[in-house]
């Protein structure tokens, strides 16, 4: 027979908040321990805890004669298979911190009782943890400031060597070592690049260029990702992971310092032979892991501080760059009074790889251009800066399906086994007779907007891009321009941007903005365009380059 609910002392708030006054999780465990059994006398049960393993749970305190759990550290839902009624959820907040296992079902006052104990014991725990959590930053944080005030010198100084000097010297100080080497990372923060000796006292260069790894690993890297210890000669004569045969006999002890905070590795620190018993020095292994801390901080500072003078260079020679490429486009449209042209291009980055160019012949014609390196950043501005001075040394002497093949040959030797290509519309505009010559190499459609029905033409590529093959002959497009036609060329940046949905802005939106504008001059096309590309992508910057030619026939 159960004793009733109703005089247990779960029922009084007081007794819940007993559970709060607990020191650790073994005595939080007793308590919650102890009020289940005089719940449900005679009842299984175990206290199960998350695991970070999927299906796995950690078993603490359990009650009952016949509890299936007792004595397992893990387990699984099948080594007690039970009911979900009989799975009390533990929770704090929305996190579900483990389970309660009852081995018979409950009454609803049970339950209610359980529920409630429940709440307490998540909370309870949630904050042992943190406290313990706190007490060990504490700690820490303690053991920082002892490294700290022994190195705040550290702090004024600029020079590395100055830097490094000063740790090692610092180190041996502490551990009463008179010998010892400062090894740090060719990048710090990367555990996989080589380690260079920074830093070498009272031992030879000689001696340390001769230690090698028993196993022939790289040394000291293999101590990289282990805490700070002092290694001891083993039987065999090896010390620190070091081969037996090159380790010298009057070295028999060795102060293994990684130099690591917050997953950032710097570097490490030998110490050999210190002077002080064994058992001292390791009193002194927190305070040298806080040193060691305190010494990867400033290496790694040292390191970010000239990434960023560079990237400021980088930057700077990018502004340049931009500007530069600006200034390579059009400085504004050919004198015609057959044709309104306006364009605009604008870079994923600094610089692009986008090309566009409206050039007039001496004979009158107009020729244009829209193309696009793969890619986009500084490697395709480079190509397409190439391309633009081919172009535009040939393009007023050759006709277009020679100019193109020309160009294609010329790409394909740049371009060489990289991968890179370009792909380009090429216009002719006749003023006389208002014929558009176009050549394509694997580059968008060009869309003709005519004035007399409103209809859209899509005059889509007719060859591949240039720079995938040598040989290739592309096919030339011609048709009659009439008053009121536009002509629209544009890069994939527009039609392939895409909204916070990934849904792309497309042909079809391009061509209902060119319809809706259609009556405009070329620059209310283009900015319609834009600002029809920007309010659905949401913002005025692209993940590419983005190019755009308008060409109004008067």
């Amino acid at each position: 027979m159960t004793t009733p609910t109703t005089l247990h002392p779960w029922a009084e708030p007081a007794a819940l908040a007993s559970l709060h006054a607990c020191r650790n999780q073994d005595d939080l465990d007793r308590a919650f321990a102890a009020g289940l059994t005089a719940l449900l006398p005679g009842t299984d049960t175990a206290m199960c805890l998350s695991e970070a393993v999927a299906e796995r749970m950690r078993v603490g305190s359990t009650t009952g004669p016949t509890c299936p759990l007792r004595g397992l550290r893990f387990a699984s839902e099948a080594d007690w298979p039970l009911p979900a009624e009989q799975r009390l959820p533990i929770r704090y907040l929305q996190h579900e911190l483990g389970q309660l296992l009852v081995g018979r079902g409950l009454d609803s006052e049970e339950r209610r009782l359980l529920g409630a104990a429940l709440v307490h014991y998540g909370t309870a725990l949630v904050n042992l943890t943190l406290n313990q959590e706190a007490k060990q930053a504490t700690e820490d944080y303690c053991a920082s400031l002892q490294a700290l005030e022994e190195g705040i010198v550290l702090f004024q100084e600029e020079d590395p060597a100055a830097i490094t000097a000063r740790i090692l010297c610092l180190a041996a100080s502490m551990a009463g070592a008179a010998a010892g080497a400062l090894y740090v990372l060719e990048t710090v923060g990367d555990p996989t690049s080589e380690l260079r000796l920074e830093q070498v006292l009272g031992i030879p260069d000689s001696l340390l260029a001769q230690f090698r790894s028993a196993d022939d690993s790289p040394w000291p890297g293999a101590l990289l990702d282990q805490p700070a210890h002092v290694a001891s000669r083993d039987g065999d004569g090896s010390i620190a992971k070091l081969a037996a045969d090159c380790v010298p006999a009057i070295l028999q002890q060795m102060v293994v310092l990684p130099l690591r905070y917050h997953g950032v590795v710097a570097g490490i620190c030998l110490l050999l032979n210190p002077t002080q018993d064994g058992a001292s020095t390791r009193d002194h292994v927190g305070r040298l892991h806080s040193l060691g801390q305190l010494a990867a901080a400033l290496l790694h500072r040292l390191r970010l501080e000239a990434q960023t003078a560079n990237n400021h260079t980088i930057e700077r020679e990018l502004q340049i760059a931009e500007t530069i490429q600006q200034r390579l486009l059009p400085d504004g449209p050919p004198r015609t009074e057959e044709y309104d042209f306006a364009w605009r291009t604008i870079a994923a980055k600094n610089i692009g790889g986008d090309y566009l160019d409206v050039v007039a012949a001496d004979d009158g014609e107009i020729h244009a251009v829209v193309a696009d390196a793969s890619g986009h950043g500084i490697n395709s501005a480079l190509l397409m800066t190439s391309f633009r001075s081919n172009y535009r040394g040939q393009v007023m002497w050759q006709e277009p399906g020679d100019l193109v093949h020309d160009l294609n040959e010329e790409v394909v030797k740049e371009v060489g086994p990289t991968g890179m290509f370009i792909t380009a519309t090429m216009l002719r505009l006749g003023l006389a007779d208002k014929q558009l010559t176009i050549s394509s190499a694997g580059h968008c459609p060009t869309m003709i907007l005519r004035a007399g029905d409103g209809t859209v033409e899509s005059m889509g590529s007719n060859g591949p891009p240039l720079g995938f093959s040598n040989g290739v002959d592309f096919d030339i497009s011609r048709c009659q321009l009439g008053v009121g036609d536009i002509v629209m060329v544009f890069t994939d940046g527009i039609t392939e941007a895409t909204n916070d949905d990934l849904d792309m802005f497309g042909e079809d939106r391009l061509q209902a903005i060119l319809r809706q504008s259609g009556a405009m001059p070329a620059a209310g096309i283009v900015d319609a365009v834009l600002r029809g590309l920007g309010e659905f992508t949401g913002r005025n910057r692209y993940d590419d380059d983005v190019s755009l030619l308008v060409i109004r026939v008067r």
